[in-house]
């Protein structure tokens, strides 16, 4: 085997491609060291970097989860509370019409308490009309007029409500798997199985006709349905709060374990990055030295 004939050239070309390696890996060090990241780029780690891809693409789902959470967290606590509220008034007009059933008050003191009925029989119509960012809560999918409408007599009292939104679900993906309804819609919490206004209009009514019979008999029972149906609305939207809470403490946790998966994966340990800029510098200078030496004029390059 014949030697390898080394030439000028040839040495200046391999010092070049020393210098250029070890200035190529100082310059990958100082972008490590700026950025905080070992993979800056696919070329740096196709694995580690199709692995981060991976990984972000879960942690914008799971934040895109939370954002559909926190959008709807509103209308449910507003629909909880309104709820809350249309039972405070209920379980007044409740211990009122047993003030009014016990056959010991007079006439006068009926209408006093039909009044106080008509009162929160008004409360009542306003609170399931409620609003909230501009979409009325209890109309399903209907959500841009009042889920309610009332008929009045002369003296401007309700003689009748009618529901005039709609029975749809209004759902949100909280998951992968599940599309969560978080509406509850008026017929389902105030007359699925006994109509609130009517109840309220028939006791206001037969404390003025001091038919203390029917309110015994009749409007007590009513009433004690209405108390059911309303509780069972608390108890379900208490649910649905509780179920959102839940995912979103659990997509919270899962975007923690994410991001530390991420940071282990691309990621620049910085003791080592300085450690290794500190060789690729020192590699660097000995290349620049060494090619300086090896690179020496000769008595040719004075000949003319």
């Amino acid at each position: 085997m014949g030697a390898m004939r080394v030439t000028t050239q040839l040495l200046m070309d391999r010092s070049l491609r020393n210098i250029n390696s070890q200035l190529s890996q100082i310059l990958k060090m100082q972008e490590q060291l700026a950025t905080g990241l070992r993979v800056n780029r696919p070329a740096d780690d196709p694995i580690d970097a199709r692995r981060a891809v991976n990984i972000r693409s879960l942690i914008q789902k799971n934040e895109q989860y939370l954002a559909n959470i926190s959008i709807v967290a509103s209308p449910v606590e507003e629909t909880n509370t309104s709820i809350e509220s249309v039972l405070g008034y209920f379980n007044r007009a409740w211990e009122l019409t047993i003030q009014g059933a016990n056959g010991t008050n007079s006439q006068t003191q009926l209408d006093n308490i039909a009044l106080e009925i008509n009162q929160i029989l008004e409360g009542i119509f306003n609170t399931v009309n409620h609003e909230t960012n501009g979409r009325y809560i209890f109309g399903g999918t209907r959500t841009s007029t009042p889920p309610y409408e009332a008929t009045r007599d002369a003296n401007g009292e309700i003689t009748a409500v009618a529901f005039v939104g709609n029975t749809e679900a209004v759902r949100v993906a909280v998951s992968d798997v599940l599309d969560l309804q978080y509406n509850e819609t008026g017929p389902t919490v105030f007359s699925e199985n006994q109509d609130i206004f009517q109840t309220l209009i028939d006791v206001r009514d037969n404390l003025r006709a001091g038919d203390q019979t029917a309110l015994q008999s009749l409007r007590l029972p009513e009433m004690e349905t209405v108390q059911e149906q309303l509780v069972s609305s608390l108890a379900r939207m208490g649910s649905i709060q509780n179920r959102l809470e839940r995912s979103a403490d659990e997509f919270e946790d899962f975007n923690l374990q994410l991001q530390t998966q991420l940071s282990n994966t691309i990621d620049a340990d910085f003791a080592e990055v300085v450690m290794q800029l500190n060789a690729h510098s020192n590699a660097y200078r000995a290349a620049l030295y060494a090619a300086s030496q090896a690179i020496q004029p000769s008595l040719m390059d004075f000949v003319e």
